[in-house]
């Protein structure tokens, strides 16, 4: 029993080590291929990228590894593009404006995911991608800042902030996660 202990927890420190590498290593190349030099910016889309990690995995055992892969992959730069969205108010509307609640909310995934709903799934796969990203940049500023404009209080702060991160998770298919195609459901 121990023995089985042992081998499930050096398994999971080994795959863990190497999803935070492999998330380290994808989110040096998306900074430099975006150009991005702020620290905050590395630091969202490093969450971004480990939370697209871990939606992945707990999907891949149902999917299979190729399908897995092929979602990460296609997920990849929506998931970082929703990682900057949130932080978009401060070009609008300057520092001051900064974490208005419009812009650090779910709305935008939500637009998206209503023009895409059972429609094309490989736009519903950009926009799953763009969700996790966005609720990752929500999640993460309730660790570290929770203060949403015109929003009172710490606590409703970042009830809303996480409230919003779970709304992106809305899956615009009940089949699957990653949205099998009309052909494979045939078989």
């Amino acid at each position: 029993m121990n023995r089985a202990i042992g081998n499930f927890l050096k398994k999971a420190v080994i795959s863990f080590t190497s999803f935070f590498v492999l998330a380290l290593i994808i989110n040096w190349a998306v900074i430099e291929f975006f150009g991005q030099k702020s620290a905050d910016r590395v630091e969202h889309s490093l969450i971004g990228i480990l939370l697209l990690i871990a939606y992945v995995s707990l999907f891949a055992n149902k999917q299979g590894s190729k399908k897995a892969v092929a979602f990460f992959l296609l997920t990849l730069i929506p998931c970082y593009f929703g990682t900057i969205f949130p932080d978009l108010d401060i070009i609008l509307f300057g520092i001051g404006g900064h974490r208005n609640p419009l812009f650090h909310s779910g709305l935008s995934f939500l637009i998206l995911l209503f023009f895409v709903w059972r429609r094309n799934e490989l736009l519903q796969t950009l926009v799953v991608g763009y969700g996790v990203g966005i609720a990752s940049h929500l999640w993460w500023d309730i660790v570290y800042y929770g203060d949403v404009r015109w929003i009172p209080g710490g606590f409703l702060d970042r009830a809303w902030l996480g409230v919003n991160g779970l709304l992106c998770f809305i899956s615009p298919e009940k089949k699957s996660t990653f949205h099998e195609t009309r052909s494979e459901l045939k078989c």
